[in-house]
Protein backbone atom coordinates (compact mmCIF):
# COMPACT_ATOMS: atom_id res chain seq x y z
CA UNK A 1 0.00 0.00 0.00
CA UNK A 2 2.94 2.00 0.78
CA UNK A 3 4.36 2.03 -2.89
CA UNK A 4 1.07 2.78 -4.63
CA UNK A 5 0.95 6.27 -1.95
CA UNK A 6 4.04 7.39 -2.73
CA UNK A 7 3.32 6.37 -6.96
CA UNK A 8 -0.38 8.31 -6.70
CA UNK A 9 1.30 11.16 -4.79
CA UNK A 10 3.92 11.29 -8.03
CA UNK A 11 1.87 11.27 -10.50
CA UNK A 12 -0.51 14.05 -8.63
CA UNK A 13 2.89 16.14 -8.90
CA UNK A 14 2.87 15.79 -12.51
CA UNK A 15 -0.77 16.11 -13.10
CA UNK A 16 -0.15 19.84 -11.29
CA UNK A 17 2.91 20.28 -13.23
CA UNK A 18 0.63 19.59 -16.98
CA UNK A 19 -2.15 21.80 -15.38
CA UNK A 20 0.59 24.18 -14.66
CA UNK A 21 1.03 24.98 -18.31
CA UNK A 22 3.02 21.63 -19.56
CA UNK A 23 1.10 19.92 -22.12
CA UNK A 24 19.11 -7.81 -27.50
CA UNK A 25 16.72 -9.66 -25.62
CA UNK A 26 13.66 -7.78 -24.03
CA UNK A 27 14.26 -6.80 -20.58
CA UNK A 28 11.92 -8.71 -18.19
CA UNK A 29 9.31 -6.92 -16.09
CA UNK A 30 9.53 -7.28 -11.84
CA UNK A 31 6.93 -7.51 -9.68
CA UNK A 32 5.32 -4.19 -7.74
CA UNK A 33 7.12 -5.00 -4.84
CA UNK A 34 10.48 -4.95 -6.42
CA UNK A 35 9.66 -1.51 -7.92
CA UNK A 36 11.04 0.54 -4.44
CA UNK A 37 12.92 3.27 -6.18
CA UNK A 38 9.80 4.80 -7.60
CA UNK A 39 8.84 6.32 -4.30
CA UNK A 40 11.98 8.81 -5.03
CA UNK A 41 10.61 10.06 -8.06
CA UNK A 42 9.45 13.23 -8.46
CA UNK A 43 8.86 14.17 -12.49
CA UNK A 44 10.83 17.00 -13.48
CA UNK A 45 10.20 18.84 -16.75
CA UNK A 46 12.32 17.52 -19.60
CA UNK A 47 14.17 20.25 -21.89
CA UNK A 48 12.05 22.27 -23.90
CA UNK A 49 13.95 20.67 -27.00
CA UNK A 50 13.46 16.64 -25.89
CA UNK A 51 10.89 14.79 -27.93
CA UNK A 52 7.72 13.41 -26.18
CA UNK A 53 8.10 9.72 -25.35
CA UNK A 54 5.50 7.78 -27.31
CA UNK A 55 3.43 4.62 -26.54
CA UNK A 56 2.90 3.30 -22.85
CA UNK A 57 5.16 2.98 -20.16
CA UNK A 58 5.89 -0.62 -20.85
CA UNK A 59 7.16 0.25 -24.66
CA UNK A 60 8.96 2.84 -23.72
CA UNK A 61 10.66 1.20 -20.82
CA UNK A 62 11.54 -1.89 -23.08
CA UNK A 63 12.93 0.66 -25.79
CA UNK A 64 14.97 2.50 -23.43
CA UNK A 65 16.25 -0.48 -21.64
CA UNK A 66 17.05 -2.70 -24.77
CA UNK A 67 19.22 0.57 -26.57
CA UNK A 68 20.81 0.97 -23.44
CA UNK A 69 21.66 -2.88 -22.76
CA UNK A 70 23.05 -2.76 -26.86
CA UNK A 71 24.68 0.40 -27.39
CA UNK A 72 26.44 1.05 -24.09
CA UNK A 73 26.74 -2.48 -22.05
CA UNK A 74 26.85 -4.60 -25.47
CA UNK A 75 30.18 -6.11 -26.84
CA UNK A 76 32.58 -3.12 -26.76
CA UNK A 77 30.30 -0.41 -24.91
CA UNK A 78 31.78 1.71 -23.31
CA UNK A 79 30.17 1.38 -20.05
CA UNK A 80 30.29 -2.38 -19.87
CA UNK A 81 33.91 -2.59 -17.86
CA UNK A 82 33.15 0.16 -15.04
CA UNK A 83 29.53 0.04 -14.58
CA UNK A 84 26.57 -2.21 -13.42
CA UNK A 85 22.59 -2.04 -15.47
CA UNK A 86 19.97 -2.27 -13.36
CA UNK A 87 15.93 -1.98 -13.69
CA UNK A 88 13.10 -3.13 -11.66
CA UNK A 89 9.71 -2.43 -13.68
CA UNK A 90 5.78 -3.27 -13.02
CA UNK A 91 3.88 -5.29 -15.29
CA UNK A 92 1.31 -3.51 -17.74
CA UNK A 93 -1.98 -4.45 -15.63
CA UNK A 94 -0.20 -2.48 -12.37
CA UNK A 95 0.57 1.04 -14.67
CA UNK A 96 4.17 -0.35 -16.26
CA UNK A 97 6.13 2.24 -14.04
CA UNK A 98 9.77 1.48 -14.40
CA UNK A 99 13.13 2.33 -13.01
CA UNK A 100 16.37 2.09 -14.84
CA UNK A 101 19.72 2.15 -12.58
CA UNK A 102 23.13 2.76 -13.50
CA UNK A 103 25.97 1.93 -10.98
CA UNK A 104 29.80 2.59 -10.60
CA UNK A 105 31.27 -1.31 -10.12
CA UNK A 106 32.87 -1.11 -6.53
CA UNK A 107 34.50 -4.46 -6.52
CA UNK A 108 35.07 -4.09 -2.75
CA UNK A 109 31.49 -3.44 -1.43
CA UNK A 110 29.40 -5.56 -0.13
CA UNK A 111 26.60 -4.77 -2.86
CA UNK A 112 28.61 -3.86 -6.04
CA UNK A 113 25.75 -1.93 -7.31
CA UNK A 114 26.17 0.64 -3.83
CA UNK A 115 27.25 3.95 -5.73
CA UNK A 116 24.36 4.81 -8.31
CA UNK A 117 25.53 7.22 -10.98
CA UNK A 118 22.57 7.58 -13.44
CA UNK A 119 18.78 6.93 -13.05
CA UNK A 120 15.83 6.91 -15.40
CA UNK A 121 12.34 6.70 -14.30
CA UNK A 122 9.05 5.78 -16.33
CA UNK A 123 6.20 7.26 -15.10
CA UNK A 124 2.33 6.77 -15.69
CA UNK A 125 0.35 10.06 -15.74
CA UNK A 126 -2.81 11.55 -16.77
CA UNK A 127 -1.16 13.65 -19.68
CA UNK A 128 1.07 10.94 -20.86
CA UNK A 129 4.02 8.58 -20.18
CA UNK A 130 6.80 11.03 -18.26
CA UNK A 131 10.55 9.79 -18.56
CA UNK A 132 12.87 11.36 -15.98
CA UNK A 133 16.39 11.51 -15.89
CA UNK A 134 18.97 12.28 -13.18
CA UNK A 135 22.69 12.04 -13.04
CA UNK A 136 24.51 11.57 -10.18
CA UNK A 137 28.42 10.94 -10.77
CA UNK A 138 28.60 9.62 -14.66
CA UNK A 139 30.91 12.54 -16.05
CA UNK A 140 29.50 14.88 -18.97
CA UNK A 141 30.80 13.02 -21.64
CA UNK A 142 28.94 9.80 -21.38
CA UNK A 143 25.81 11.55 -19.22
CA UNK A 144 25.34 13.83 -22.20
CA UNK A 145 24.69 11.85 -25.00
CA UNK A 146 23.29 8.85 -22.70
CA UNK A 147 20.64 10.94 -22.21
CA UNK A 148 20.07 11.87 -25.86
CA UNK A 149 20.03 8.35 -26.02
CA UNK A 150 17.20 7.31 -23.96
CA UNK A 151 15.12 10.46 -24.82
CA UNK A 152 15.73 9.45 -28.18
CA UNK A 153 14.56 5.71 -27.65
CA UNK A 154 11.40 6.82 -25.35
CA UNK A 155 10.67 9.24 -28.36
CA UNK A 156 10.09 5.76 -30.60
CA UNK A 157 13.61 5.56 -32.15
CA UNK A 158 15.69 2.50 -31.37
CA UNK A 159 19.26 2.55 -33.02
CA UNK A 160 22.83 4.18 -31.36
CA UNK A 161 23.65 7.28 -31.06
CA UNK A 162 26.64 9.19 -32.38
CA UNK A 163 28.23 9.39 -28.84
CA UNK A 164 30.98 7.20 -27.20
CA UNK A 165 28.66 4.25 -27.76
CA UNK A 166 28.56 4.25 -31.40
CA UNK A 167 31.85 5.00 -31.79
CA UNK A 168 32.68 2.01 -29.44
CA UNK A 169 29.83 0.10 -31.20
CA UNK A 170 31.41 0.92 -34.88
CA UNK A 171 35.31 0.13 -33.61
CA UNK A 172 34.25 -3.42 -32.52
CA UNK A 173 32.65 -4.26 -36.00
CA UNK A 174 35.76 -3.40 -37.43
CA UNK A 175 37.92 -6.17 -39.18
CA UNK A 176 41.76 -5.53 -39.45
CA UNK A 177 42.48 -4.55 -42.94
CA UNK A 178 44.83 -6.61 -44.86
CA UNK A 179 48.49 -5.17 -45.21
CA UNK A 180 48.53 -2.81 -48.59
CA UNK A 181 50.86 -4.94 -51.23
CA UNK A 182 54.29 -3.73 -51.31
CA UNK A 183 55.45 -3.28 -55.52
CA UNK A 184 59.20 -4.85 -55.15
CA UNK A 185 61.29 -3.44 -57.64
CA UNK A 186 63.19 -5.78 -59.49
CA UNK A 187 66.59 -4.74 -60.56
CA UNK A 188 66.95 -3.29 -64.13
CA UNK A 189 68.70 -5.89 -66.31
CA UNK A 190 72.26 -5.13 -66.98
CA UNK A 191 72.86 -4.43 -70.75
CA UNK A 192 74.47 -6.87 -72.88
CA UNK A 193 78.53 -6.78 -73.23
CA UNK A 194 79.19 -6.31 -77.21
CA UNK A 195 80.70 -9.37 -78.68
CA UNK A 196 84.60 -8.90 -79.32
CA UNK A 197 86.37 -10.52 -82.18
CA UNK A 198 89.76 -11.84 -81.47
CA UNK A 199 92.60 -9.92 -83.56
CA UNK A 200 93.49 -12.69 -86.70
Amino acid sequence: MGFMRDIAGTLGIAAAVALAGCSGSTPSLTSVAAVPDLAAVTPKLAPADSPRPVGAPTEIYTRIARGILTCWFGPGGPMKPTYIYHADAEPPSKGGASVISIHLRDREATDPRSIRAWKLAVVPAPEGTMVDIENFKLPPEIAEPLTRDARRWAAGEEECGEGPAAAAAAKSQELPSAPAAVAVKKPAAKPAKPAVTAPR
